[in-house]
């Protein structure tokens, strides 16, 4: 088994799309990392909040010497200064200090000179509205007998009494917390995502099925988008998007002539016919690519058989639109009822025949134990050129592994960044293990950007005509 090495190559840039495609996957995670910043910034805010209030009185300061705005101002000036000194001195500390009985001034005193004016604002700012009203009168109270010798030459006049003051300087913005706390969690989370994707061992792109997993590359098929009016994406049609649907791409279907040239190789080199097509998992697109590729071999002028080996939970009849009556069923016959002609049903594509039912069997693995499926497949080689198997995820139930056994080659589908490259690994080796041949593996859904800006309107034509297309119906 390769050992998978998850750190990107030297020089290889990382594929844009696919970190963009797990932000957006992860989107729930990256809300709730948000969410939990928001709350822990909102509460330390809470925690680390300490509220300031501010007292304020308000005098007018005159010089005794003239009367003049000019002496006035320059008296004011003199007294702003003055009065710095003394509030900061350890006189003044000591008189507030035994005046109101703490041990200890926890207040910041201060005098300014509003400016172009001869008034002197006082202010005391601390922690409460009462400890801020008592330190500010009793600095009105105090000053003169401390500045006894400095206030001489000056007359200040009281014009505003200080009062209680009813708001903190510093109100409390949890809002701004929040969102700070919100933009954190989120933009953490986000380059934790991105860091996980980069490194980890998905298949972002073709050329990582070669660097990361035992098999041999059949192609990527690109990702197409199948709503393409409004009127689509509001009924949310459940129809498949086909190879040659006029609504298809020309980048789309060529993606598919490519997968069915290579596949007719492979299987050609050793005179196969039988192919199993399956996943890892669940919803990789492996039951639209069997389909897909039947049309396509179709079209090419092959006869083919397109067997729908999930009979737990069957799914081609509804991608093809065939009418499958109850003595169609494979579930049926592989009980002992009917004929190979009767489960062998034409549709309305040329070269083109179904082999399935629309029933759901649970007990599945049993039934295609049964030796009169060797014997359907046997006869079915010797009326068509390739028989197409789309089997259940191996992941979920052994059914493929009992369809390879009567197969010349597996074909595995696997979602672009989707399942781990260990994951695939040990599938790969599962199929080894039983004498399995597997062509290959297919990128499927692939996106990148490029293709994405291909698919916006006006960017392009969505689709193409039949005559361009060569008809691909055949």
């Amino acid at each position: 088994m390769k050992e998978t090495n998850s750190e990107p190559l030297w020089g290889e840039r990382p594929e844009p799309f696919t970190l963009l495609q797990d932000l957006v996957m992860n989107w729930w995670v990256i809300l709730l990392a948000g969410l939990a910043g928001l709350m822990l910034a909102t509460v330390a805010a809470g925690v680390r909040y300490t509220p300031r209030y501010t007292a304020r009185a308000t005098y007018a300061v005159a010089s005794k010497q003239g009367a003049n705005a000019f002496s006035n101002l320059s008296a004011a000036n003199q007294m702003a200064q003055t009065f710095g000194k003394i509030l900061q001195s350890s006189l003044m500390t000591r008189t507030i200090e035994e005046t109101l009985g703490d041990e200890e001034l926890d207040a910041q005193i201060s005098a300014r000179v509003i400016e172009n004016t001869n008034l002197l604002e006082l202010s005391v700012t601390g922690a409460s509205p009462r400890q801020v009203t008592d330190v500010i009168r009793a600095v009105m109270d105090h000053y003169s007998e401390v500045a006894y010798y400095t206030v001489g030459r000056t007359v200040m006049t009281l014009l505003e009494e200080p009062e209680v003051p009813l708001a903190p300087d510093n109100p409390l913005n949890r809002g701004a917390a929040a969102k700070k706390g919100f933009a954190a969690g989120a933009g953490l989370c986000c380059a934790a995502v991105l860091a996980l994707s980069y490194w980890c061992s998905a298949l972002k792109r073709e050329s990582d099925i070669e660097k990361k997993l035992d098999a041999r590359s059949l192609g990527a098929i690109g990702y197409e988008r199948k709503y393409k009016t409004p009127r689509e994406l509001l009924h949310r049609s459940k129809a498949a998007l086909l190879a040659d649907s006029p609504l298809a791409s020309q980048r789309f279907a060529e993606d598919y002539k490519r997968l069915a040239a290579r596949v007719e190789y492979r299987l050609g080199r050793s005179g196969g016919k039988v192919l199993v097509i399956t996943s890892v998992s669940e919803n990789e697109g492996k039951s639209t690519l069997a389909a897909n590729l039947a049309i396509t071999l179709a079209a090419r002028g092959k006869r083919v058989l397109l067997v729908d080996g999930d009979i737990r939970r069957p799914a081609q009849f509804l991608i093809l639109g065939v009418d499958v009556q109850e003595k169609n069923e494979l579930g049926e016959y592989l009980k002992g009822s009917g004929t190979p002609t009767d489960v062998i049903l034409p549709t309305d594509r040329p070269r083109l025949f179904f082999l399935g039912g629309r029933g759901c069997y649970s007990s599945s693995t049993e039934l295609l134990r049964s030796q009169r499926l060797p014997h359907l497949l046997e006869q079915c080689r010797q009326l068509v050129d390739f028989i197409l198997i789309d089997t259940p995820p191996v992941g979920l139930i052994g059914d493929a592994q009992v369809f390879s056994q009567y197969a010349d080659g597996v074909l595995l589908t696997a979602r672009q960044n989707y399942m781990l490259a260990e994951d695939i690994n040990e599938v790969l080796d599962d199929f080894a293990d039983n004498r399995a041949n597997v062509l290959g593996v297919v990128l499927n859904g692939e996106m990148s950007f490029d293709r994405l800006l291909e698919q916006l309107p006006g960017a392009g034509r969505a689709g193409y005509s039949r005559h361009e297309r060569g008809d691909a119906r055949g």
